[in-house]
């Protein structure tokens, strides 16, 4: 334990190959349906320690379930627009699901990038007819959620399932199977990253999509206090859904709650240096997918090429070099 009373405890990686289709991380809630009680999976497949170094490449990037999960592994390899990542903060990922093959998305990653993984489950998916944005139908439950992939070892991981959060959950889409029925809410994986002597505390974050600006500048703001706490740099990265933030870099003003939250406690946004009419991660032309940090500063960023990621997921993948403090 450090003078400041910081203590760094690995993760206890998992030995064995789950089962993805049959061994559920998520327990049946007894009374609320958001927070549901859910274990976090995590396994080590590094060969060999990464070299130490005061900078690394954190890439954040909504995989859409893991639909193109073989093509974007194969597209991070062959674009060199994109720096090889040392930290992956990853959302929207299937775990076990028929519409991905029953695939265990972050785990496939990991293994194929030769790096460590933690997953966390945001929700879990109720049997439906048919799975919106594709897939096909759904005839049992599986999981959905964000994970933290890294070179580097991985300790003091939490799974942050926010304080304000919305219900997906609806007995009668659940009786009928139509629409999204889930249990659970949005949340963020938590971790330190060890690096050397050094540190950085990251979150993978997929804030709520729907619903007014109540909901993500509250998660924004609980994650950006969280973040207050640590004794060395943060970073928080992910799916924002912020599209209010858009006109805010277009025109200048400040109505986005997401990163006003952020920006208001000492965050930085990794793409400030960015042109706004380059900023859109989404192909409905909105810069939600972000990286913000603070006591960690930002050397370079970049957004994942249209040509080469645009078919592999409604999402771009965004970047950004961290200088470790």
């Amino acid at each position: 334990m450090g003078s400041d009373g910081f203590r760094f405890v690995e993760f206890p990686w998992r030995e064995g190959e789950p089962d993805a289709c049959r061994e559920r991380l998520c327990s049946e809630p007894t009374n609320d349906p958001i927070y549901v009680e859910c274990a976090i999976e995590g396994a080590s497949f590094v060969q060999g320690d990464a070299p130490t170094s005061d900078e690394i490449v954190v890439m954040a990037y909504n995989v859409e379930r893991g639909l193109n999960t073989y093509a974007q592994i194969e597209a991070l390899g062959g674009d060199l627009s994109i720096p090889s990542p040392d930290v992956i903060l990853m959302s929207e990922a299937d775990r076990g699901c028929e519409r991905t093959g029953c695939r265990n998305t972050a785990r496939e990653w990991a293994r194929a990038l030769s790096m460590n993984y933690v997953y966390g489950v945001e929700f879990v998916e109720l049997p439906r007819w048919w799975s919106p944005g594709g897939g096909g139908p759904l005839r049992r439950r599986c999981e959905h959620g964000n994970a933290i992939l890294s070179r580097y070892p991985l300790g003091n991981v939490r799974l942050i399932r926010y304080a304000v959060n919305r219900s997906w959950h609806s007995w009668w889409q659940r009786l009928l199977r139509v629409g999204q029925p889930r249990l659970g809410g949005r949340m963020a994986m938590s971790a330190d990253v060890k690096v050397g002597k050094r540190y950085l505390r990251v979150y993978s974050v997929h804030f709520e999509s729907k619903g007014s600006q109540v909901y993500r500048p509250a998660q924004a703001a609980e994650l950006a206090q969280d973040g207050l706490s640590s004794p060395h740099g943060a970073v928080i990265g992910g799916d924002m859904n912020c599209g209010e933030y858009k006109t805010d870099l277009a025109d200048g003003s400040a109505t986005d709650g997401v990163t006003q939250a952020l920006l208001a406690r000492g965050y930085a946004d990794a793409h400030a240096a960015v042109p706004a009419s380059e900023r859109s991660t989404t192909r409905s032309g909105y810069p939600i997918d972000l990286i913000f940090g603070r006591e960690a500063g930002f050397s370079d960023a970049g957004i994942g090429s249209e040509t080469v990621w645009g078919e592999l997921s409604d999402h771009l993948p965004v970047w950004a070099h961290v200088r470790l403090g």
